[in-house]
């Protein structure tokens, strides 16, 4: 992760972390998942089950993403209409 984030994109993370995931709407705070590491604003909340969890999680078997049929552009685009208001 790149350390030398600019204030706003701190802002921007922190503000996705304290959402719900994007998943299964698990209450927040949630881990702040980039979709690429280098792109401080693709950020999607994500609960620790959907994130890391070896069976739903996406870095595991992503069964909890497939039962729901969701990409990480979908988790992605969920987010920002949150973000904005339009959830």
């Amino acid at each position: 992760m790149n350390n030398k984030l600019t204030a706003k994109q701190r802002e921007h993370i922190g503000n996705v972390k304290m959402m719900n995931c994007a998943v299964c709407d698990a209450p927040g705070p949630s881990d702040g998942h980039h979709i690429e590491q280098s792109l401080q604003y693709c950020v999607i909340p994500l609960c620790k089950d959907c994130h890391q969890g070896s069976f739903n999680g996406l870095h595991g078997q992503k069964r909890a993403w497939i039962l729901r049929k969701m990409t990480e552009l979908d988790a992605l685009n969920k987010t920002i209409q949150n973000l904005v208001g339009h959830g």
